[in-house]
């Protein structure tokens, strides 16, 4: 079977057979128009490619989906040049030389769905993915402009859908189709030259339809995290900067710059043109990034070679004494330092300078004083001055696409789903690189009143960095009176190697209090559990995370078997009256709202007596709730309900009550001796059932007072004895009437 025919026969298995032949790792899609990966963890079959076994586990057996390719090593050094209409297509083609005409027409082209291309390129090393040229969409909810992407890279890291996805994969509900095969159809695929790449990339810039000002090039200052146990050569290969590498120095200057320290540079003594580039191409074996000079003009580097930064710098600065560049780069903070682990001592609060402070640590009840603006809300409920918060969810829940909408609120302060919001300002330390954060802050119109961290360490910071660089956020909220400070997310953030390791968990956590004493409020976003828990367990690893902060939150999908529910559920719980116990969100047309603001202006309401509607759920009071209960007791064809069934026919006339307010709306009601219960409490044999008093009295003997000294006890959540099941289990007599 060809791959034609395997496309044409939509046999999943077999197309990508083909795919991992020609020599192009895969990994599966959903089918749901998102274009998202089946599994988070896809990023290492960009390394290496999946196992026959594997193909089989995802494609075998009538599996539905997608195939997704992605780029990288594993495809062979596989960028594509992604297009987003054919407009821009043909503009870019007329643009490339004639004698690079062969080259283009080497590379298999795939024609998407909505009209633009994708052109597979394979390349001598692995490539970091670039927006390379933009075109206007609209204006946001302030009237600033919105921008889409024309041009860019798609690369290591990222990955492309491919023809034999069916059409439900994308969007629009059309497929994508080979236009031509070349060397996925069999033979060899001889890379592009490097210098002809970059050339590309260059044409396609100048296809931009948005002119961004130039923003002027500051220090680098971005904190570089714990230094590594490495040497101190490959350490400033993964975290220094080509400022520091002397590249700049010696004349070479940037000629196109893409962000995040990558771009294209021009030789000394040149004033335009592309002589090399810098992050544009990866070591194949390491990841680090590369300097590649095409030059022969670039001397003391030899034209078409890639090198280091540690390469760099010896060269420019050490004249290729890599021994003095190492030792240099020890001196500068990189590789293991011979420094011992700061000894942390406990913190001495009293004011000495006053008599009666001498001597002692401690504070007396009459000297406490809360810090200034204490418990003072950012967010109303859930983000207090000076307390932590931790925000927990499943892989791709929504966390970041809610914090991101609390960003731009924070700008202007006002309400944030129905809660009082103060204008603050967010310093946000994240795992994910500058690239997102930019596509976010154009789209969403993020402000200077947040400050970015973007991947503060390489690797896992040992606990001597990680005190250190708290120290740094403490001195930041202080500088430039930050209200609050997010770690996004925390797993990649903090020392902690294990988890489940309460010791470690607190130790790397109780730092953070010197950053709520300094003023500021700290989130902080982690995982759930697969599994989930109850009672606010459900965080992953050690009990002692879900212990320490002030306001635990968990968000979770309003439906979880509805991959494309639009509704989130915020649960939270903390030492705060003001926190709401739960709260139902959805993102409508791009802006997060909380239910009751999507449909109307009022709340949903509940059913009340004889089906009339009730009272909105938010003034819904006691009354009310047993009110409902009475009558779903009342309704029953039975005289006995279980408890699960009660809150079923709740559900079903869709009351809006939670099943925690069920519980206490019937202890209330059998208090007031309305309803009666028998049976025990967790029991399969003889579960507990409730009744209404006056339905029950029909249909049962009198009341012993050990009956009702044992539904006291049942109300307590002890075991009931086996003998009093029989009977209607009643409330103490207390002498009410």
């Amino acid at each position: 079977m060809t791959l034609a025919e395997a496309i044409q026969a939509n046999d999943l298995l077999a197309v990508a057979r083909h795919y991992l032949a020609a020599g192009l790792s895969v990994i599966p899609v959903h089918a749901d128009g998102s274009k998202a990966p089946k599994f988070g963890a896809w990023t290492r079959y960009g390394d290496n490619p999946p196992t026959q076994a594997e193909l089989v586990e995802w494609f075998g057996r009538g599996a539905k989906g997608g195939i997704g390719i992605p780029g990288g090593p594993a495809s062979g050094n596989l960028t594509v040049l992604d297009v987003e209409t054919a407009e821009a297509w043909d503009a870019w083609l007329a643009l490339v030389p004639p004698e690079q005409t062969a080259y283009v027409l080497s590379c298999p082209l795939v024609r998407t769905p909505g009209g633009g291309a994708h052109l597979y390129v394979r390349l001598e090393l692995p490539t970091r993915g670039v927006t390379l040229a933009e075109r206007p969409n609209g204006t946001d909810d302030r009237g600033r402009p919105k921008y889409k992407t024309l041009i860019e890279t798609r690369a290591h890291g990222e990955q492309v859908l491919a023809p034999g996805c069916p059409p439900e994969c994308h969007p629009s509900g059309l497929s994508y189709r080979w236009e031509r095969l070349a060397w996925v159809d069999g033979g060899s695929a001889e890379p592009v030259p490097l210098d002809v790449w970059v050339e590309w990339m260059e044409k396609a810039t100048t296809l931009t339809q948005v002119q961004r000002p130039q923003k002027e090039r500051r220090p680098d200052t971005r904190a570089r995290g714990v230094a590594s146990a490495d040497d101190p050569g490959t350490d400033f290969n993964y975290r220094g900067t080509w400022e520091e590498t002397g590249l700049f120095g010696s004349g070479w200057s940037w000629a196109r710059d893409f962000g995040d320290d990558r771009g294209m540079v021009c030789r000394p003594g040149k004033s335009s043109g592309i002589s090399g580039t810098i992050g544009i191409v990866s070591s194949r074996d390491h990841g680090w990034p590369l300097f590649h000079c095409f030059t022969t003009n670039g001397a003391p580097f030899e034209g078409r070679k890639s090198y280091s930064r540690f390469a760099v710098f010896a060269i420019l600065e050490h004249g290729s004494d890599f021994k003095a560049a190492a030792k240099a780069l020890r001196a500068m903070g990189y590789g293991k330092q011979d420094r011992p682990e700061p000894v942390v001592s406990w913190r001495n609060t009293t004011d000495h300078t006053a008599p009666e402070g001498a001597g002692r640590g401690f504070k007396w009840a009459s000297e406490l004083a809360a810090p200034p603006k204490a418990d003072d809300w950012i967010w109303e409920g859930y983000l207090p001055r000076g307390a932590v918060a931790l925000l927990s969810a499943l892989w791709k829940a929504g966390k970041t696409t809610l914090l991101s909408h609390l960003l731009r609120a924070c700008g202007d302060g006002g309400t944030f789903l129905g809660k009082p919001l103060k204008a603050s300002k967010v310093l946000y330390v994240s795992e994910e690189g500058e690239r997102h954060w930019v596509r976010r802050r154009d789209t969403l119109g993020l402000n200077d009143n947040v400050g970015f961290y973007l991947q503060p360490f390489p690797t896992r910071p040992l606990q001597a960095g990680w005190l250190g660089f708290v120290s740094q956020l403490k001195a930041d909220v202080e500088n430039h009176a930050f209200d609050l400070v997010v770690f996004d997310t925390l797993a990649k953030l903090w020392p902690v190697q294990e988890e489940n390791d309460a010791s470690a968990v607190d130790a790397a956590l109780m730092p953070l209090w010197e950053v709520t004493r300094a003023g500021a409020g700290v989130l902080l976003i982690h995982h759930l559990r697969k599994s989930g828990g109850q009672e606010y367990t459900g965080s992953r690893g050690s009990g002692a995370l879900s212990a320490f902060p002030d306001i635990l939150i968990e968000l979770t999908r309003f439906d979880a078997a509805d991959a494309k529910d639009r509704k989130r559920v915020l649960r939270a719980k903390g030492r705060y009256e003001e926190t709401p116990d739960e709260l139902v969100i959805e993102l409508v047309n791009g802006e997060y709202v909380a239910v009751a603001d999507t449909a109307s202006d009022e709340p949903r309401p509940i059913i009340g007596a004889n089906g009339a509607p009730g009272v909105p759920i938010a003034s819904f009071g006691a009354s009310e709730g047993e009110a409902v209960i009475i009558r779903v007791l009342s309704e029953w064809p039975e005289v006995w309900m279980q408890s699960d069934d009660i809150k079923g026919s709740l559900r079903a006339i869709d009351s809006g009550m939670r099943d925690s307010d069920v519980s206490e709306y019937l202890t209330g009601l059998y208090f007031k001796r309305q309803v009666v219960r028998r049976g025990t409490l967790r029991s399969k044999t003889n579960p507990q059932m409730f009744a209404l008093a006056s339905r029950a009295s029909s249909h049962a003997a009198p009341v012993s007072q050990r009956a009702r000294d044992v539904g006291h006890e049942m109300l307590d959540g002890s075991e009931d004895d086996g003998v009093s099941h029989a009977h209607i289990s009643c409330p103490p007599d207390t002498g009410a009437a």
